[in-house]
């Protein structure tokens, strides 16, 4: 992965080729979406999702694109290659099968569902798997936190999911952010323990 950073300037025509071109293998299929990522306006990997345009401080598809920092933090990753899992399906799913495993003690959790809670369109729009349960979410959450595991999740801000936090009695605070269009806009992070104070 290090040499194809090395490798790569990010120019329009060169995310746009390495777009269109199908990886072959898992390290290929790793970098393009890497790429896409760093580049794309927001991190957006939709279909279609734009390229960044001036970025920050003008620069464009480069704005985003640090390889010496982009490689310190795979280094960091790898030194941990051996406690990482991935699972490709229904995360939801995955965590009430930890639970039912008895193992949530041994589990901290980050959640960040599309944002589709109050008719919210940025999560349908953007996920192409975007049908969230908050509801049932919320119960498996609270069965990671009652079975001694940590959760923390971010989601946006609305009378559902406030009520759905003080309902489980977990513990959220308000972070304010900037959208891909620079406006600013209330989040919540949300924990089964209080972590942050006012």
């Amino acid at each position: 992965m290090v040499r194809l950073i090395d490798g790569f300037i990010p120019t329009h025509e060169t995310v746009h080729i390495l777009e269109e071109r199908l990886p072959v293998d898992v390290t290929g299929r790793g970098f393009r979406t890497l790429v896409l990522n760093r580049t794309r306006r927001g991190g957006i990997l939709a279909r279609g999702a734009a390229l960044t345009r001036a970025g920050e401080n003008g620069r464009g598809v480069l704005s985003r694109w640090y390889p010496e920092t982009i490689k310190l933090r795979l280094s960091a990753i790898a030194a941990h290659a051996d406690r990482i899992d991935f699972h490709e399906g229904d995360g939801v799913q995955v965590l009430g099968e930890v639970i039912a495993a008895g193992l949530a003690s041994s589990v901290a959790v980050f959640v960040d569902p599309p944002y589709t809670a109050a008719g919210k369109q940025a999560g349908r729009r953007l996920y192409t798997h975007n049908s969230v349960d908050h509801v049932h979410l919320f119960d498996v959450l609270a069965g990671i936190a009652g079975g001694g595991g940590e959760f923390l999740a971010t989601y946006d801000e609305s009378p559902e999911i406030l009520s759905l936090v003080a309902r489980h009695g977990f513990h959220a605070v308000r972070v304010m952010m900037k959208n891909t269009h620079h406006d600013r806009v209330a989040e919540l992070v949300i924990t089964n323990r209080e972590l942050f104070r006012a």
